[in-house]
């Protein structure tokens, strides 16, 4: 019996451990997978064949990256206390900028609806590959609904985040999480408003395009929970 019961906890405990090593973080992924994504990518802009390009970094996303663990940094908010990303109870919407880079016309009031229609199901962080002090002139824009954040390599925590997501990534790049820290989608976004579009219209376009996509994402990290829960 005794040894019958030893059996069982090592079989127990083995599994555990499997268990727990079959959990692939979004960095993990990232490393093992973004070099031949580089090469085959610049390779493809090299020839100007951005169709190509883009077809690549979306292949790289359904094929490695969707269904990873994001993980858990802790990141800092302009206007609030750091947050750990583990901490957030419920589904995330990160955008990345710069603030060197100009953001699209309409793109902070259309996030800024977004956000608050959201507020209840949603997280919307925002992060910029700067320091604080770069971003003390944009980051008022953003409602009190949006976590503004920042990250620089000058910061030595940073590190891990700056090189998981701004140096292999690139920006301005959306991703999209679960309550569960799931990786649901990540895709570059694109710049559909044109220079002389009215404000107006600008927003509504914006708003649009982020609604459409933080929909499909509502919905799919949805199904993706029930069909965890029914295996």
């Amino acid at each position: 019996m005794r040894k019958f019961l030893l059996t069982l906890i090592l079989s127990l405990s083995l599994t555990a451990s499997y268990c727990q090593d079959t959990i692939k973080y979004l960095s993990d992924a990232i490393k093992e997978n973004i070099n031949p994504y580089k090469k085959a990518s610049n390779s493809a802009y090299e020839k100007r064949n951005f169709e190509e390009g883009k077809n690549l970094f979306d292949t790289l996303v359904k094929n490695k990256l969707i269904g990873t663990k994001f993980d858990d940094f802790n990141i800092k908010v302009y206007k609030d206390k750091n947050v750990k990303i583990n901490r957030i109870n419920k589904p995330i919407f990160i955008i990345t900028y710069a603030s060197w880079c100009v953001i699209t016309k309409g793109e902070i009031p259309a996030l800024n609806i977004l956000a608050k229609e959201h507020r209840n199901d949603m997280q919307i962080i925002v992060i910029f590959w700067d320091k604080k002090s770069d971003i003390k002139n944009i980051a008022y824009k953003f409602s009190d609904d949006i976590k503004v954040c920042y990250a620089n390599e000058n910061y030595a925590k940073d590190a891990h985040l700056v090189s998981t997501i701004k140096h292999t990534l690139g920006f301005p790049t959306s991703i999209f999480i679960d309550e569960n820290k799931n990786v649901v989608n990540i895709k570059h976004f694109e710049n559909v408003i044109k220079l002389k579009t009215p404000i107006k219209q600008a927003i509504i376009t914006s708003y649009n395009y982020f609604s459409k996509d933080i929909n499909e994402n509502l919905v799919n990290t949805i199904s993706n929970n029930k069909r965890f829960t029914t295996n």
